[in-house]
């Protein structure tokens, strides 16, 4: 995420400030804790939603310019998780 903040600043865009880059980088990590106990429940509606909710926090976080980017790291991060909890159980 720090990696696509500075390439933001450094192409002149306005960068959020500190405060918003945080609490959005916060609001992942509840997210991402989310999605693991939701995987090792088996609750898939509740994973769902934290996708999408995940890309929505992206969106306002990274900007437009680069929530592909970020969204797809954080696919594999969830992809990841749901392979990780599959395996332990």
């Amino acid at each position: 995420m720090t990696g696509l903040w500075f390439k933001a600043r450094s192409k002149g865009h306005t960068v959020r400030g500190r405060v918003g880059s945080n609490l959005g980088s916060t609001v992942l990590a509840l997210l991402l804790i989310s999605e693991v106990a939701s995987s090792i429940a088996g609750a898939g509606t509740v994973f769902s939603a934290s996708v999408v909710v995940a890309w929505l926090v992206l969106l306002a976080v990274v900007g437009i310019e680069n929530v592909l980017d970020a969204g797809c790291f954080y696919m594999l991060v969830s992809l990841g998780i749901v392979v990780v909890v599959d395996v332990a159980s």
